[in-house]
């Protein structure tokens, strides 16, 4: 177990700022607001919740110290990979504070599927992982949820948790219905000539919104569906493969948003000025850093874009011009075992443009050179990392 806000690690107290992003699931946040709590001395929300006592509000999890923890998707270094028996390019860390609302002193972490995760779970949360009671059972399943998700992206989580019949009180996800709205607009613009050419005439919202709600609507209970009984595929994979697809099309609609960040990145790395350090590298070092982190990022928002959008044109041409049954299975099983290798991608890309605008993005910004160097040594990296995984 490690506990953080020692020296040389970042301060944990400023993710209180943050509620909900593809790298963080900050549920103290959640918790705050919807028990009316306002942690700086603000006014109370409105959208009050009753205390955890009351199981009519559907939280993540049925422990409360669960429920006052913070989880982070983390680029797994070389020294942590021992921790694993088959560790992943990106685990999920949980922090647990040892008061939720005074961060300042510090949490115990520890990631989801280490060798003593049950050991340290057991110890800061009382929960034993072994125990079959309905509340265990339901806890260890959210926990495991979120390792394998891609991203905690409100819409991402929202699917994940809904496919897998775990219920979470619609507040926690407010964010997302945009999202939820786009994605499903890209939904219907994907089906349409399916549904069309099966119709002979033009489809209509409602004839849209039934037949996707009769494919998709799969979830861990689901035991019969016409549309994946047709393609001859298991029901063991429905789940992976419905989630997969809804995943593919919102990946599809952020990596979009991505053409603009590059170009910010370069703008904010034309105006930083770096104090000279004699421990730091030569400005032609320091300028072949930047020019290799900026070109992996190119590289990387290509990667994830060609994917997203050749596999969602094969996954329309094979339903609307001859509806090849063997090539459409063929697809949306391999998008399934691709899926997280995509929603990876696409976490690294943000998480690594948005740290580097927030530190260095402002006007005017002057910095020590030897923190800039390693910052930069850093982030170049874990994106380098996502071509050699």
């Amino acid at each position: 177990m490690r506990v953080l806000n020692r020296p040389g690690l970042r301060r944990i107290e400023r993710i209180r700022l943050y509620q909900n992003t593809s790298r963080i699931l900050n549920l103290i946040a959640f918790e705050d607001e919807l028990s009316g709590q306002a942690p700086s001395g603000a006014a109370k929300t409105k959208s009050y919740l009753p205390r955890p006592s009351n199981r009519n509000v559907q939280r993540f999890f049925r422990n409360d110290a669960l429920n006052h923890s913070i989880f982070l998707k983390h680029n797994l270094r070389d020294n942590e990979k021992s921790l694993f028996s088959n560790p992943r390019h990106v685990e999920t860390k949980m922090l647990m504070p040892f008061d939720s609302y005074r961060l300042e002193f510090g949490a115990r972490s520890f990631f989801i599927g280490e060798h003593s995760y049950h050991k340290l779970l057991k110890e800061v949360s009382r929960i034993n992982p072994e125990a079959q009671d309905e509340d265990t059972r339901h806890d260890m399943k959210v926990l495991s949820l979120l390792r394998s998700l891609p991203s905690f992206d409100p819409f991402i989580l929202g699917e994940a948790l809904r496919m897998a019949d775990i219920a979470v009180d619609r507040r926690y996800f407010s964010a997302s219905y945009n999202q939820m709205k786009a994605a499903t607009e890209a939904v219907y613009s994907d089906f349409k000539p399916l549904i069309e050419s099966a119709l002979g005439q033009r489809a209509t919202t409602d004839q849209l919104a039934r037949f996707i709600d009769d494919v998709w609507n799969v979830n861990d209970s689901t035991s019969t569906n016409l549309f994946f009984d047709t393609l001859g595929i298991p029901q063991s994979e429905w789940f992976d493969i419905i989630f997969a697809w809804k995943a593919l099309l919102y990946y599809r609609l952020e990596t979009k948003k991505f053409d603009k960040q590059v170009p910010a990145m370069i703008s904010a790395i034309k105006k930083v000025q770096t104090n000279n350090n004699a421990n730091m590298c030569d400005r032609s070092e320091l300028r072949r850093l930047e020019h290799h982190l900026v070109q992996s990022l190119h590289q990387l928002q290509k990667r994830s874009l060609d994917y997203a959008e050749t596999t969602s044109q094969a996954l329309v041409a094979a339903i609307s011009v001859d509806f090849n049954i063997d090539s459409f299975r063929t697809i949306l099983r391999k998008l399934a075992s691709k899926i997280v290798a995509l929603g990876t991608d696409v976490t690294v890309f943000e998480q690594v443009v948005s740290y580097y605008l927030h530190l260095f993005g402002q006007d005017n910004c002057y910095v020590d050179g030897v923190v800039y160097e390693t910052t930069v040594r850093s982030l170049d990296e874990i994106v380098s990392l996502r071509f050699a995984a």
